[in-house]
């Protein structure tokens, strides 16, 4: 049995903790009323949590796959962790342009990150010739 580097342990906790969030966004019902935008479709809760199931199952399948330490848990840690990035960047942006605070954006960055580690630990590595 492999032992599990760093770099994985800190995706399987940002797995564990994107899922949580993901898991929260679930069980919030409430529909944003805001006084100028038009009211929500009927369907608008249905869509958003197909989207959360689809994503608290990206999650989990990736913090499965991450503890077996193939390169394919590697990538699926990558791509949510590229996804989480977006996010951040996109909440600073509409922050920026919004003039408020980025309320959870640092949360988004980090978790994008530790979720990135893993490959790019294999990056590093291959750069150095430790994987050949």
């Amino acid at each position: 049995m492999t032992q599990l580097d760093f770099s994985i342990w800190m995706a399987l906790i940002a797995c564990v903790l994107g899922g949580v969030r993901i898991g929260l966004l679930l069980a919030d019902t409430t529909v944003p009323a805001d006084a100028e935008a038009p009211p929500p479709p009927s369907n608008f809760l249905d869509d958003r949590r197909l989207i959360g199931v689809a994503l608290l199952a990206a999650h989990a399948s990736s913090a499965a796959v991450l503890g077996y330490g193939s390169a394919l848990g590697h990538g699926m840690a990558l791509a949510l962790g590229l996804g989480w990035l977006g996010a951040a960047g996109t909440r600073f942006w509409n922050a920026r342009k919004l003039g408020r605070k980025a309320n959870g954006g640092v949360v988004d960055l980090l978790t994008g990150l530790a979720l990135a580690l893993p490959a790019w630990s294999d990056l590093a590595r291959l750069a150095h010739g430790a994987i050949i």
